[in-house]
């Protein structure tokens, strides 16, 4: 399967509940038909979707869950210049 890269902003339109795209690891996953079956209920996914929901997933979920059923939901990666962020110059002037 050829997956495609995505930038946040492509991802971050993707915050609806039928329409619900999420990140882990840099993996971007559609996860809109898996949203009525999550365990964990629908509230909870809402409230990274659009977003990076690594922290929250590992906190959750046994590292093995995405080999088992995460590739059926994998559509692509995050462009790796997505996740830079410009931090400011911290240089104190004496």
């Amino acid at each position: 399967m050829k997956y495609t890269i995505y930038t946040l902003d492509d991802i971050s339109i993707h915050n609806k509940k039928d329409d619900c795209w999420i990140i882990i690891s840099n993996g971007v996953y559609d996860i809109t038909e898996f949203l009525p079956i999550h365990p964990g209920g629908i509230s909870i996914v809402m409230m990274v979707a659009g977003k990076d929901a690594t922290d929250y997933f590992n906190e959750l979920h046994r590292p093995e869950i995405l080999k088992e059923i995460g590739n059926n939901y994998l559509i692509g990666f995050l462009d790796n210049e997505s996740d830079i962020t410009v931090k400011p110059n911290n240089l104190s002037r004496l």
